[in-house]
């Protein structure tokens, strides 16, 4: 796979290219999801679950969940211009859509532009319904993102709520969760376990009260 050359200074702290490799909270988010999580919404729903996948990056969970499980995911990314290695010029969004495209044989997957905050980002995705789960993996690296990234989950997520993974880089990473809770949200965390991590990992839930 080619990998991304960013030569230039981000411009957005809400739409950069950290996105454009594996992040180690992808795999056991996948399995916490397929094992814990969407049996339970799909049995309780009647039928497949509608994810969506805020920062999707390589596509590494939501390409994972359109293979393993029925669920009809939607996965995200800002849709920055990026330079490669070889000298192709693409678009991270264009980047995640050929991976779906390379590993997703149905029409179960998509990628969509968001923006962590952009109204009208949240109002094409809403466009074609509501969803019934949010997830997200290795999000909270940058505490600059939190207030877009609790945006955008208040406008997306459904009464059932959203689910993220992630591992402790500088211990702000609870500040996320608070600020969450304060705009209407309850938070349950729980250890998240799995193959790869290499620093403690956690996985919180945010349903509204």
């Amino acid at each position: 796979m080619k990998q991304p050359r960013d030569s230039k200074r981000r411009t957005a702290r809400v739409a950069d290219r950290t996105g454009c490799r594996p992040w180690p909270v992808a795999r056991p988010m996948l399995e916490h999801l397929c094992t814990d999580v969407i049996p339970d919404l799909a049995s309780d729903l009647g039928r497949p679950p509608r994810v969506l996948e805020l920062g999707s990056g390589v596509g590494l969970l939501g390409v994972g969940l359109a293979m393993a499980t029925d669920c009809d995911v939607t996965l995200t990314d800002p849709d920055v211009e990026t330079n490669f290695s070889d000298g192709t010029k693409m678009s991270t969004l264009a980047w995640l859509q050929r991976n779906v495209d390379l590993n997703v044989a149905s029409k179960r997957a998509r990628a969509k532009r968001l923006v962590w905050g952009n109204g009208d980002d949240v109002k094409a995705l809403l466009r074609e319904g509501r969803f019934d789960l949010v997830v997200g993996s290795d999000l909270l690296y940058d505490t600059g993102n939190y207030g877009p990234l609790v945006d955008s989950i208040i406008a997306l997520a459904p009464t059932r709520g959203a689910i993220f993974g992630y591992v402790t880089r500088h211990g702000a990473e609870t500040d996320f969760a608070d600020l969450a809770t304060a705009r209407g949200f309850a938070a349950e965390a729980a250890p998240l376990v799995g193959e790869g991590l290499s620093k403690p990992a956690t996985v919180t839930r945010l349903t509204r009260h």
